[in-house]
């Protein structure tokens, strides 16, 4: 079997050889169609282009939620990253697990940078909802000094707010898009980003006052002034109520990687194994791959799960 697919890899790649100018034309073609789309998108009005691709504009608002423009400067990026991550996982496991499980595996590889993006998502929601009190206490403060001006008192909050890093940036996005802003939609698109940044009742509050009072001039100190105090009686309530499982989360952390050295031992100590029988069984055999593909996969999600589960956003 495996000389099969040893003669197959050669055959295609034998192939590729033979028409490599017609590679180098597809590859050429297709970097050509990157670079224009990119220099189409500098100048295209952005909202227009994602009010025709969801996916596309999903994707930009996790990877902005999220804080990793790093990574994925933009959203091709990540189409790039994801298809290379299929393409090698599946090559790599062709060769041991035939191209069905080749294909399988790919996907669920594919998908680890989306939910790890998630899951950095839900830590930066959960710490910025932590500094929901702040955030308000300083904007409402801004908002009477300024004379009820929303929009300087943004300004004001991003320049000077201490003690709320992450909101400090959101709000130095929200005003600097403000800055910018011309239309109602211009801004209503802002805000339904900030709206995001949180996911939270109070965050969705916060932003709509803020469309109230900079859109159509309504003083909305009241509004906010209640608002503060469903969030001060929210901290409490959590500070108050905050249960985590700490030796259920080092179990999980811990044990499952001891537990596969630990069968290392065992299996060198009481079956007669050598480290290197050992792994040329896990690694060497399809059935020992897949079964370590589906422990790490195993694995990683139940991380993911828990971090979702335990860490809990500050809400009204």
């Amino acid at each position: 079997m495996a000389v099969d697919k040893f003669f197959y890899f050669t055959f295609i790649t034998g192939v590729l050889l033979w028409q490599s100018h017609c590679v180098y034309w597809i590859c050429s073609a297709a970097k050509t169609r990157f670079l224009l789309g990119r220099n189409l998108g500098s100048v295209t009005n952005e909202e227009s282009i994602r009010s025709h691709n969801r996916l596309t504009g999903h994707l930009k608002q996790l990877i902005e939620g999220s804080d990793t423009k790093k990574l994925f400067p933009t959203v091709k990026t990540y189409y790039i990253v994801t298809g290379l991550l299929f393409l090698m996982g599946a090559v790599l496991l062709y060769v041991m697990t035939g191209w069905q499980s080749a294909i399988f595996w790919g996907c669920i590889i594919a998908m680890l940078p989306y939910c790890l993006m998630q899951v950095r998502l839900h830590e930066r929601r959960v710490e910025r909802s932590k500094e929901g009190d702040i955030l308000i206490q300083e904007l409402l403060n801004n908002y009477q000094i300024l004379n009820y001006n929303m929009q300087e008192a943004i300004e004001c909050t991003a320049e000077n707010m201490e003690g709320a890093p992450l909101g400090k940036q959101l709000y130095l996005q929200l005003a600097k898009g403000l800055r910018q802003a011309v239309t109602h939609k211009e801004v209503e698109t802002l805000l339904s980003s900030f709206r995001y940044a949180f996911d939270t009742a109070w965050g969705n509050v916060l932003a709509s006052n803020i469309v109230f009072a900079h859109l159509y001039g309504i003083k909305v100190d009241a509004a906010l002034t209640d608002l503060l105090n469903c969030m001060t009686e929210s901290r409490k309530s959590m500070e108050f109520g905050r249960r985590e499982n700490h030796e259920a989360r080092l179990m999980l952390i811990y044990l499952a990687p001891i537990s596969f050295f630990l069968s290392i031992f065992f299996a060198c100590r009481y079956f007669d194994f050598t480290v290197k029988q050992f792994f040329s069984y896990q690694f060497g055999t399809e059935l020992g791959l897949k079964w370590f593909l589906a422990m790490a996969t195993c694995y990683i999600f139940s991380l993911i799960i828990q971090g979702f589960l335990v860490k809990e956003k500050m809400d009204i």
